[in-house]
């Protein structure tokens, strides 16, 4: 911020005027210093919370996070000039499922850590309804889900979805409700702010809520717009408080509330990964503030440090539209990023498939959010340059603590390559850096990856699960070391088929096969081919039986939709899964076999091409490390055993370490 930029808001501010400023704490801290020089005093103090997700256990970092926060609340309290700590508002999922022993342990926390005279302002959210329902929540915390409070002379008004589907239409039952409240509390007080909450974001408003990233319901935008003195308040998506698209104005103004459980990120059109191995560290929440001129401050608090993160969000006259700067202009408008003088990127490559770009964080007016690594390669076998694509991670901008040196990792790299490319910065609105910095590198040869990627029916290299001379087996063909290991569970059967000889045969978990993959094993599996010949019983019962997969939080599959009569495939590409679905009939067998060569997810059966989704990133995998591995007859749990089995039989479970051509799997399906 200038100079000229700093002075002007201290004018501003101190008027009183129609302003609304994203600025460095250092800059508010003077102006909070000149407007209670003047007696524009806080008349009013809430900490605004959400997604706290209480698990049952006293002992979890949730619960210990809750409990550390309204600490600091109190004391932070005591510094201040106005002393009060009038609200606690959670703004929904409390609980994971809703249940007694998560509910309750909440409100027994609660109601120990707050003193007199502080509020407790509550809404539900989608969590609430995993086991529990409006009506038990209600008889727990005492209080209607959809109701008016009041604090100081201003209103907050709590919204519960109906259902907790996370869908449109979660809160068009409340509606008529909100449309009366607000026009109550337009008429009681015409200059005040008036506070709205509910779970889920307002579509198209804040971060989470709008674009590639949409977690929001559009249900209450149009009541809303109609009160341009409303600050409206969602949880939900987890995203990070300090990102300024956290801030949203049009007709009123929006604010998303982060998390004391895990942090989340948007992947911009799967560009981005959405869940980063140490997002559990993080919890963020608001200090909020009102003034006796009815102004609003936002002071977003990292828990994690201890330490409120450089920046306000400052509204200083709730209602004047004209004047609000975090608009939708802000995609077109902002500062992009610059590089910091002498910036020099170095490439730290790993092994065959992947390497680590580091270089100094660029500069930019509001933070740089990430950048993304545009290659091209060559090798001996293909001497012309060709596309390998972008690559995109985030710059750690959500730490209090965020580092100097940005370290990308790219993962999704061929052996044998000859690599070159270009770094571009990107700032929270996705505008890019004008200039880029060269990054050249060299990645060794796999001595394990099969010779023959271009055959017309190559090898499975990487799973081939099928019956051999009465046993069934692994045999990828490789050059690797060791083979993936196949476990036996529990009694599957081998039994035989008129048309395709021994087959597997499972009764819905009696036994599964287990392939275990270790972190190293799945850097292979940065794009990949996952096939198998299935027949689905016609006397199952089972509503989602899975039939080969590796799906707990990342990974990919095949199942089955009893209901929708549709066989399924799973890919999860940067954090978040893509699906198709094709129609099949139970009692009948189908090939099945979805490709993902980093450019797009396309499901086949019986070799012929059913559903596409464009899709670029890498092939993503779970953090848990009992959950990595495959299962044939069912899908991997958490605990590393059987969930979700399938009632039927299976001639071949197979996964490839790249994407199989069209043409290729048209020829597999004909052999078989």
């Amino acid at each position: 911020m200038s100079a000229q930029s700093r002075r002007n808001f201290l004018k501003y501010g101190a008027l009183s005027a129609a302003s609304t400023v994203f600025l460095p704490r250092d800059v508010f801290a003077t102006y909070e210093e000149t407007t209670e020089a003047r007696g524009n005093d806080v008349v009013l103090r809430c900490c605004v919370m959400s997604d706290v997700h209480f698990n049952g256990n006293p002992e979890s970092k949730e619960t210990e996070r809750f409990k550390r926060a309204i600490k600091f609340m109190y004391d932070y309290c005591s510094e201040q000039a106005y002393r009060n700590f009038d609200a606690l508002v959670v703004v929904g999922d409390m609980s994971n499922h809703g249940t007694e022993p998560e509910l309750t342990l909440f409100k027994e926390t609660m109601d120990a850590a707050l003193k007199p005279g502080t509020r407790k302002f509550l809404c539900m959210g989608n969590h609430e309804f995993y086991g529990g329902n409006q009506e038990y929540w209600k008889s727990v915390f005492g209080v209607e889900p959809n109701r008016r409070y009041e604090a100081n002379g201003y209103r907050f008004i709590a919204l519960s979805p109906e259902k907790g589907t996370m869908k449109d239409g979660d809160y068009l039952y409340v509606v008529d409700y909100l449309e009366k409240e607000l026009k109550e509390a337009a008429a009681a007080d015409p200059d005040k702010p008036i506070f709205v909450f509910q779970h889920y974001p307002v579509s198209p408003t804040v971060y989470g809520g709008r674009g590639y990233d949409d977690w929001g319901a559009e249900d209450l935008f149009d009541t809303l717009q109609k009160y341009p003195k409303v600050v409206d308040f969602s949880g939900h998506t987890h995203y990070p408080i300090n990102d300024p698209r956290c801030a949203w104005q049009g007709c009123f103004s929006a604010f998303g509330t982060g998390t004391l459980s895990y942090i989340c990120h948007g992947h911009e059109g799967r560009k981005f990964q959405d869940y980063l191995p140490d997002d559990g560290k993080y919890a963020q929440f608001y200090v909020m503030e009102i003034r006796r001129d009815n102004s609003v401050t936002l002071k977003p608090y990292d828990l994690t440090t201890n330490s409120f993160f450089d920046l306000v969000y400052f509204v200083a006259k709730p209602g004047a539209v004209a004047d609000y700067v975090y608009t939708d202009q802000r995609y077109f408008n902002t500062a992009k990023p610059t590089w910091r003088e002498g910036t020099t990127p170095t490439v730290d490559v790993k092994d065959s498939y992947s390497a680590v770009v580091e270089f100094k964080q660029a500069y930019c007016k509001d933070v740089c959010v990430g950048y993304r690594v545009d290659l091209e390669r060559k090798n001996a076998k293909k001497p012309d340059w060709e596309s390998a694509g972008a690559h995109y991670f985030w710059s750690e901008y959500y730490l209090r603590d965020m580092p100097e040196t940005a370290r990308g990792t790219i993962s999704d790299l061929d052996g044998g390559y000859d690599y070159r490319g270009t770094v571009t910065a990107l700032n929270p609105f996705m505008r890019e850096s004008d200039e880029t910095l060269p990054v050249e590198f060299k990645t060794p040869v796999d001595p394990g990856e099969p010779d023959d990627k271009d055959a017309p029916k190559p090898n499975a290299n990487f799973i081939d699960v099928r019956v051999v001379d009465g046993k069934v087996v692994n045999a990828p063909v490789n050059g690797w070391d060791e083979q993936l290991v196949l476990e036996t569970r529990g009694e599957p059967k081998i039994v035989e088929d008129a048309a395709f000889g021994s087959v597997m045969a499972f009764a819905d978990g009696k036994g599964y096969y287990k392939i275990p993959t270790t972190k190293e094993d799945l850097k292979k599996l940065r794009r990949a081919t996952i096939a198998a010949k299935f027949m689905i019983d016609p006397s199952s019962t089972a509503t989602d039986p899975t039939i080969f997969s590796s799906t707990q939080l990342g990974g990919l599959g095949l199942s089955y939709d009893a209901e929708e009569k549709k066989a399924q495939l799973w890919v999860a590409v940067n954090g978040g899964y893509v699906v198709l679905r094709a129609p099949i009939e139970p009692g009948k067998y189908y090939e099945a076999y979805g490709t993902y060569d980093g450019k797009a997810v396309v499901f086949y059966i019986d070799g012929k091409e059913v559903a596409r989704q464009e899709a670029v990133g890498i092939l993503t995998h779970t953090q848990n490390e009992a959950a990595r591995g495959f299962v044939v007859g069912g899908d991997i749990s958490e605990r590393g055993d059987c969930e979700t089995p399938m009632k039927g039989t299976i001639v071949y479970a197979r996964v490839y370490t790249w994407g199989l051509k069209p043409e290729q799997v048209a020829n597999l399906c004909e052999e078989n």
